[in-house]
C-alpha cells in the first residue's frame, strides 16, 4: 500500500526525468573523463560536482535530483512520483524486501547537500538507504 501523500508521476513525466537523468550522466562522463553508470560510484562523483559548483541554477540542480532518482529507480527498482508531505517534491517510490513502499526523497536530499556541504553526501545518502530497503519491515 502506498502512503497518500505520494502520487505516481505519468508515464511521460517519468520519461522526461529519466532523459534529464541521462543528460546528467553524460556530463558526469565527461567531467571524470570515464564511463560513468547509474550507481554509488557515480553518486561519489556528483558529490564533486556539487562541491565544485557554487551557485547552481535551478536546471541545474534538477539534473542531480534526475541523476540520484534514476540511482534509486533503476537499483530498488522504484517508480517516480511526487511526494506531496514535502511541498511537492520528487521522490522515488522503492519496495523493501518486504514489500513495504518506501518514497526516498530525492529532491530534498539534493537540497540538503547543496546547502549542507559533503556532510550530506549524496553516496553516503544512497548507501543509508540503500541498507534500509534491505533491512527493515517498515521504514516508512
Amino acid at each position: 500500500m502506498m502512503d497518500s501523500s505520494l502520487q505516481l508521476l505519468s508515464p511521460d513525466r517519468a520519461r522526461q526525468l529519466v532523459e534529464l537523468a541521462e543528460q546528467a550522466r553524460q556530463q558526469l562522463e565527461r567531467f571524470a573523463g570515464q564511463p560513468v553508470r547509474y550507481d554509488a560510484t557515480a553518486l561519489q562523483l556528483l558529490d564533486e560536482w556539487i562541491e565544485r559548483t557554487p551557485s547552481p541554477s535551478r536546471p541545474l540542480q534538477v539534473l542531480w535530483v534526475a541523476f540520484l532518482g534514476e540511482v534509486f529507480r533503476r537499483r530498488h527498482n522504484g517508480e517516480w512520483a511526487i511526494h506531496q508531505r514535502d511541498g511537492g517534491q520528487l521522490a522515488v517510490v522503492c519496495p523493501t524486501e518486504r514489500g513495504v513502499l518506501y518514497p526516498v526523497d530525492v529532491a530534498a536530499q539534493v537540497s540538503r547537500r547543496i546547502a549542507g556541504g559533503i556532510a550530506e553526501s549524496l553516496a553516503l545518502y544512497y548507501v543509508r538507504q540503500s541498507i534500509l530497503l534491505r533491512e527493515h519491515e517498515d521504514i516508512a
